[in-house]
């Protein structure tokens, strides 16, 4: 059985994006966010400056590919430097 290795990620840091909630009525552009962030920090980051409520949970989705971005994973593993629109939803969990 052969062990397998993982090459390291590499994080693009720091950040400049552009950012909306799901409507897109509202965007922001974003500069200096440290790419180590977890996504997930980052977006709840993002829908408390869009003036989102902050009872919900929020992701991040890259609105260039409609690609949901992994929370617990850096920013900056997931998205290049600068120039990406990424939307802020809020997770909605059905049960």
């Amino acid at each position: 059985m052969q062990a397998s290795t993982l090459e390291p990620s590499v994080v693009a840091d720091p950040l400049a994006f552009s950012v909306s909630e799901v409507t897109g009525l509202r965007t922001l552009a974003i500069e200096n966010v440290d790419g180590h962030r977890d996504a997930g920090q980052v977006a709840t980051s993002m829908a408390s400056l869009l003036g989102l409520p902050a009872n919900t949970p929020y992701a991040l989705r890259d609105d260039s590919s409609a690609r949901m971005l992994v929370d617990d994973q850096p920013l900056g593993s997931q998205i290049p430097a600068e120039g990406t629109q990424l939307v802020v939803i809020p997770r909605s969990h059905l049960g």
